[in-house]
């Protein structure tokens, strides 16, 4: 959760909760995420502050009120449904959070999940992409045979075939062919040069 869902869940206005709760909660609750500049807190330690409760569940109140608790899921213990940042997905691979982000767009790793103004992979989908190797893991592109892969049939263009007539009778210019045809420059210059070679 960031800090404005846990306002939300208070009822309160995200400034009125940080000026009223704000800093008792931070020094009680760690950040999932230590060093991001969005600040994530574990769902269920988030609400077992709220609801006046201790941490661990069962703990009581002999615990320190001012130390602050464990995180709710030890260093080392991971979860396939974890969600990773670019960075966090990077180390996975061992490569590049840019890297990652390029891997998204070209569908060589999956799309991931925009939270918080941000994309996020399932720890599961970050080590499927590395433990295939150089496979492709279920990408959306195109695979080897997909007909779509062939180049593109050449089409004829009836100008070519028309300048090429016209500048039997007369030299025509790039310009006397952006003025007839209605075409940029470098599209007539195309044309004349595809003429020149079809004559």
């Amino acid at each position: 959760m960031t800090e404005d869902d846990i306002a939300t869940a208070t009822g309160l206005p995200l400034h009125t909760w940080c000026r009223r709760h704000g800093s008792a909660f931070r020094a009680r609750v760690p950040v999932v995420n230590p060093g991001e500049r969005l600040r994530l807190y574990d769902e269920e330690q988030a609400r077992a502050f709220m609801s006046g409760k201790h941490w661990p569940t069962g703990a009581t109140a002999e615990t320190d009120d001012d130390e602050q608790w464990p995180t709710a899921v030890p260093p080392g213990t991971e979860h396939p449904e974890d969600l990773l940042t670019d960075k966090e997905t990077a180390v996975v691979l061992g490569i590049r959070d840019a890297t990652v982000r390029a891997y998204a767009t070209t569908g060589y790793l999956p799309a991931g999940t925009e939270r918080h103004g941000r994309t996020w992979w399932p720890r599961r989908t970050a080590e499927a992409r590395r433990d295939a190797g150089d496979e492709h893991h279920r990408t959306p592109g195109r695979k080897p045979g997909d007909p779509r892969n062939r180049a593109p049939r050449p089409r004829h263009d009836p100008r070519i075939a028309e300048i090429a007539e016209l500048t039997t009778q007369a030299p025509l210019t790039t310009a006397d062919v952006v003025r007839r045809y209605g075409v940029g420059e470098r599209t007539a210059q195309r044309l004349l040069a595809a003429a020149r070679s079809d004559s």
